[in-house]
């Protein structure tokens, strides 16, 4: 297999064109080393990211890199898998920027069991795993210490990517979502949608009410977050602190929702809509 880094030539061709194009707008040093030339589109979409080190220096270079490209969203930077994988439930994550080894844990095995995955980039000191992370369909694999253009040719494959992909979903239409998992009592619970009543934030948790669980379960998730995963067609955000699952609904009075004993208030704001989504 063609050693990674010898594609920086070919990479660097494309981060060139780009530049010109006003993709960019980073650091002067990643400009002066990748010739990038105009300011990005402010209008740009943004793409989520997050860094996984357990290498405290890398780890904040990482963050800084993907803090001076204009088209990522630094959202989580994480030292373990276990901080990483609540990071992954509790929001949109588009690209992640993953050591393979770490101190007890294996970067690779990590991605490869990672339900509903994100782009990866791996950012390595260790050669020898090319092969098999490229297994994984990764975006790139980048060696230590990391060179601000290689960074940004890396950066720009994603960007590629990232863009076809929501090309891809916009025309087709994106899969329709049956289940999500959460962590409570440090598991991962699979939680069916269709048995979803409704959901009651508290803060920085939240708790989702399941059709014949007399206990709901208690997640830390704020609600922009979780109504981000949810379907829109089958979930409605009535209040601030509930979601409700329009299909549970029993009765709507008052400027309140009825499911089973629970009745939920529907704010001001949202009740115009709300009767507009139910036809009424």
């Amino acid at each position: 297999m063609t050693n990674c880094v010898d594609q920086i030539p070919i990479y660097l061709n494309a981060v060139k064109k780009a530049g010109r194009c006003g993709i960019y707008n980073i650091s002067s040093e990643i400009a002066e080393n990748a010739y990038l030339e105009e300011p990005a589109d402010p209008r740009m979409k943004k793409f989520n990211c997050i860094v996984l080190d357990d290498h405290d220096d890398t780890r904040e270079r990482t963050g800084e890199l993907v803090q001076l490209t204009s088209f990522f969203n630094l959202t989580g930077s994480y030292s373990n898998i276990f901080e990483a994988m609540a990071g992954l439930l509790n929001q949109k994550v588009d690209l992640m920027f993953c050591e393979t080894e770490m101190q007890g844990f294996s970067g690779l095995d990590f991605v490869a069991n990672i339900i509903d995955r994100p782009k990866v980039i791996f950012v390595t000191a260790h050669r020898q795993f090319a092969l098999e992370a490229f297994d994984l369909n990764v975006v790139d694999y980048l060696l230590k210490p990391i060179h601000p253009e290689r960074f940004t040719a890396a950066a720009h494959k994603a960007w590629i990517q990232l863009n076809h992909r929501e090309k891809k979903d916009s025309e087709n239409g994106a899969p329709s979502t049956e289940y999500l998992f959460v962590t409570s009592n440090y598991a991962l619970i699979k939680i069916n949608l269709k048995q979803v009543t409704h959901i009651e934030g508290l803060k920085d948790y939240v708790k989702i009410y399941i059709s014949d669980q007399q206990s709901p379960i208690l997640t830390r998730m704020t609600m922009k977050s979780i109504e981000e995963k949810l379907p829109p067609d089958m979930f409605f955000r009535a209040h601030k602190s509930f979601i409700v699952s329009i299909a549970k609904i029993d009765v709507i009075r008052n400027q309140r929702i009825q499911i089973g004993n629970h009745l939920i208030p529907v704010s001001d704001n949202n009740y115009d809509i709300f009767k507009q989504r139910l036809n009424a």
